[in-house]
């Protein structure tokens, strides 16, 4: 791990604790030296080894040394070879043993000195008293390879529990991973033995059923006794070698869970812990855990009223569980209430006032008399945070309260060792985690829907849907607005019909005037002179060009100033000669023009005295007779014949466009109910996401998550008023006749009966059976946007926990649950799942120890699993069977915010602070009392 990236507390180490050395007389390659022994386990990736020879710790010391300055923690022991049945225990001793401590264990154990490092070799003790001799040696035994030769499998089913309940047999080693099927088969199984046989390179006599039986008969009772079961290597010489030897170290090992400095009270903590702290490599042949994507790594603290004014506060954090215990009045809760200071979160406290009110009384620059505030002009606030393997810091400084304080980022670069400081905007958003105090939670019990936001926010398709659906009601709202357009088309689609009759009655009467043909030609004889005067303008355009052109039709001669006498001489000439040839061209031009105009005068005359024009005189002088005697008979209008007729066609146009869109309603109206279907299934598919969720993560049987489809009433109500507008609890008979009428039945087709409430209304219809007048006159003042939204309006999922009160008792609903039993739910549910840092206030408050015992210590160690959880609790259960990766114990005796001691629970001050400060239940203390073992 990178150094800035390393962290406190406990973390996994792969451990190989059956290993001999050359001081076992099976030792095949007597050359081999503690240098290269070393060399070969830290080559195989070995964090731990434990020097196990037979019946000897003479290779102890010198193994130690070569590993002095080298990532290797050596633990001594001893392979022991018990009593007639030759069952051989290992005997672990803490790391600051040494070989002489060994050899006065062995001979305490009736081992001759002159039989060390013999495997064959063995004492008339039974693994009983072995057993007592070492715990008084404050030593940890591990039966050896039990299902396998000098193992468990000659002792009794009775020794065997005996052994396995009275002498502190926390751990065993395993070599077979078949056994550990709690159904195998092992009478006549020749498949198993076959194997057996094949591994030990078939020995005599072979492997029989026998044999099998009694190896599986220890693994057995192993199993229910529930002890750790760890996998060695016991290091041969190579495969099917009986020999010991390089070869074999790290062949096989077990991942342990330990402090950072690992002890021996450390593995005693991880085999009480097997779930937890074990994992052996036939279930984890990798590394079994990897640090979150994002963990708070620590929290720097600086010239504060409530903390040293000579150094910062600082605390740091594990990737897993960090529980901050001490006793009332040590300040713990106040560095969690220092980050969200900082990252300024309230938004989560929405409607939580005495919360939010403590918060800004907390988070402030002092202001004196009464006191308010913990911050001075010059407090800091130092948060380093670890996203995507980068280390990041976020500094508060020149803090007034949360919204009013200067932010820096900054982000450690591996390549320059240097901190950048990141300017983009809104990256704070991405160094994110989630925090609950006890009264957060208890709120959030006492209304269970506040949970949905949460819900959906751990969904990953739900934005999309959500998305999905917001751009349906858009495009619903988009029809409606354009049906509302042809719907006022169509309202005056009568008056357009009415017109048209009055245009054609009056065209007809102009048509059997007989006018119509005299007006028709007469149209037809002006757009005929609008031509031929078109045509003589055209002429006498071309006239004025070529006047302007003969007017611009002159050049001047070249200026000779500056030429030579010689060149003048030459040029002159032919420059005149060009001018004079100019001056001929303009006068044909002149000819040309008058020409042109005589052609035009020519045109005018022959037009005059042409057919066309004594027609079209004629066609005017019987016109005007035939106008003036219509208009004695009261037509006037004989000049807008044309107008009417256009006025008509247009008309008739707008009624076939009317009509068009009408055939284009009937379809929109369709598509409209398709969007407003495609909006319920939208919904109802945001519904099934939600389900699908929690039923994947609340697998308990004491907890669960109801999702009850549209059956939210307050969200209903709440929702209603925002479109009315009437947020101010105004119209509640109404508001609640309305809601009766949703609720009574199923939801998605009674909320179609209250959308006609209102369609109704605006159609003047009676609807005094369900609302006042007044609610009527409300909706009649309604725009039609409003009621699109309405015509939407579905209530939201309404969430329901239940709980078990026992095992057997029947699922009930939280809102007949005790606060404690509220919080529980609550808690369960929000531990559940999230990859986030979660931080918690003490969460525990209203639960007594059952609960957190029962319920909450496991959801703690499943959640730690896949995220940093940083608790402030005074319950023992949380840190102690939670097993916290890293302990904080903030120091009651202090005036000031200050650190008593830190680190994890197999560290004796750390047990000591547990039992003075903390309680537990009668079960929890039995756990405890055997990991606490002696304080001091």
């Amino acid at each position: 791990m990178q150094e800035h990236l390393e962290y406190k507390g406990t973390r996994w180490y792969k451990c190989d604790l059956h290993l001999h050395t050359v001081a076992s007389k099976c030792f095949q390659d007597e050359t081999v030296t503690a240098e290269q022994w070393v060399d070969r386990a830290i080559e195989q990736g070995l964090n731990c080894v434990a020097i196990t020879d037979h019946n000897t710790g003479k290779s102890i010391d010198a193994i130690k040394e070569a590993a002095k300055y080298k990532n290797l923690t050596v633990f001594p022991g001893v392979e022991i070879t018990c009593d007639s049945a030759k069952v051989h225990l290992l005997i672990l001793f803490d790391v600051t043993k040494t070989s002489s401590d060994i050899s006065d264990f062995l001979v305490r154990s009736d081992i001759k000195r002159d039989d060390f490092g013999k495997q064959n070799a063995s004492t008339v003790k039974s693994i009983f008293e072995i057993a007592d001799l070492a715990n008084k040696d404050g030593a940890i035994v591990i039966p050896a390879h039990i299902d396998e030769y000098n193992g468990l499998g000659d002792i009794s089913v009775d020794n065997l529990k005996k052994f396995f309940s009275s002498y502190n047999i926390n751990a065993v080693q395993i070599v077979h991973k078949d056994f550990l099927n709690r159904d195998l088969q092992v009478a006549n199984n020749d498949e198993l033995k076959t194997k057996l046989n094949d591994y030990y390179a078939n020995p005599t006599p072979s492997i029989d059923d026998s044999t099998v039986k009694k190896w599986f008969t220890s693994t057995k009772y192993a199993l229910e006794a529930n002890v750790a079961l760890l996998t060695f290597s016991d290091n041969p010489h190579g495969p099917k070698n009986s020999q010991h030897g390089l070869w074999g170290i790290g062949s096989h090992y077990t991942w342990i869970k330990m402090d950072k400095s690992p002890t021996l009270e450390g593995l005693r903590q991880a085999f009480l812990l097997p779930e937890f702290r074990i994992k052996n490599e036939f279930e984890s042949p990798k590394l079994p855990y990897n640090t979150p994507n994002i963990w708070i790594k620590s929290i720097s603290i600086s010239n504060t009223v409530i903390t040293s004014d000579s150094t910062p506060l600082k605390l740091h954090f594990n990737p897993q569980l960090n529980a901050i215990i001490g006793g009332r009045g040590s300040g713990k809760s106040s560095v969690l209430r220092f980050i969200r200071g900082v990252f300024n979160k309230v938004f989560d406290l929405d409607g939580l006032n005495d919360i939010i009110k403590d918060h800004q009384e907390f988070y402030r620059v002092e202001t004196g008399r009464p006191k308010k505030g913990v911050l001075n002009d010059d407090s800091i606030i130092e948060i380093e945070i670890v996203r995507d393997n980068s280390l990041h810091k976020v500094i508060a400084s020149k803090i007034k309260d949360s919204s009013q304080q200067e932010i820096k980022i900054e982000r450690f670069d591996e390549q320059t060792s240097i901190w950048e400081t990141i300017t983009d905007e809104g990256y704070i958003d991405f160094l994110e985690f989630e925090q609950y105090s006890q009264k957060q939670i208890y709120e959030i019990a006492q209304e269970p829907n506040a949970l949905r936001e949460r819900i959906d926010n751990a969904i990953e398709d739900v934005e999309r849907i959500k998305s999905e659906r917001d751009i349906i009601k858009s495009q619903f709202f988009e029809k409606s607005a354009g049906i509302r357009t042809i719907d006022q088309l169509l309202a005056g689609k009568g008056k357009i019909e009415t017109r048209i009759k009055d245009l054609d009655s009056s065209i007809k009467k102009l048509q059997q005037s007989g006018i119509a043909a005299l007006l028709t030609a007469k149209e037809k004889f002006a757009k005929e002179e609008a031509i031929i005067n078109h045509f003589k303008n055209d002429i006498e355009s071309k006239e004025t060009l070529l006047s302007a052109l003969i007017r611009e039709f002159e050049i001047s001669d070249i200026e000779y100033a500056d030429f030579t006498d010689v060149h003048k001489n030459t040029l002159q000439p032919i420059s005149k000669t060009t001018i004079d040839s100019l001056a001929g061209i303009k006068k044909e031009l002149v000819k040309q023009n008058e020409s042109l105009k005589k052609l035009r005068e020519g045109f005018e005359r022959s037009v005059t005295n042409s057919v066309w024009k004594t027609d079209y005189n004629a066609n005017t002088k019987d016109f005007t007779s035939k106008k003036l005697e219509l208009e004695k008979d009261g037509i006037n209008d004989i000049e807008n014949f044309e107008k009417l007729t256009q006025e008509k066609s247009d008309l008739e146009k707008e009624l076939a466009n009317i009509n068009a869109k009408a055939l284009i309603r009937i379809v929109d109206l369709a598509e409209k109910e398709r969007l407003r279907e495609e909006h319920l299934n939208k919904c109802k598919e945001l519904t099934s996401k939600r389900k699908e969720f929690v039923s994947g993560i609340l697998k308990d049987d004491k907890v669960k998550i109801n999702i009850n489809p549209f059956r939210n009433k307050m969200d209903f109500e709440l929702r209603l008023r925002r479109i009315i507008q009437r947020e101010n609890f105004t119209f509640q008979e109404d508001i609640d006749s309305l809601s009766n009428l949703c609720f009574l039945g199923n939801v998605e087709q009674k909320i179609k009966a209250v959308r006609d409430v209102f369609l109704k209304i605006k159609k003047d219809e009676d609807v005094s059976q369900l609302v006042s007048g007044h609610f009527v006159n409300l909706v009649k003042s309604l725009n039609d946007g409003q009621i699109d939204e309405i015509e939407l309006l579905l209530p939201e999922d309404e969430i329901e926990i239940q709980y078990k009160p026992t095992a057997t008792a029947p699922f009930k609903s939280l809102s007949t649950a005790s606060a404690g039993q509220k919080t529980t739910a609550i808690l369960t549910f929000i531990l559940s799942y999230g990859r986030v840092p979660l931080i918690l206030d003490q969460p525990e408050d209203d639960l007594d120890n059952r609960l957190v015992y029962d319920l909450i210590v496991d959801r703690l160690k499943k959640a730690k699993e896949n995220r940093q959880l940083i608790v402030v609790t005074h319950n023992a259960n949380i840190p102690v069977n939670g097993d916290a990766e890293y302990i904080i114990s903030m120091d009651t005796e202090s005036k000031k915010l200050k650190i008593l001691n830190e680190g994890t629970v197999e560290q004796a001050e750390i047990k000591k602070e547990i039992c003075d400060v903390m309680e537990g239940s009668e079960q929890a203390f039995n756990m405890r009392s055997k990991r606490y073992k002696q304080i001091g």
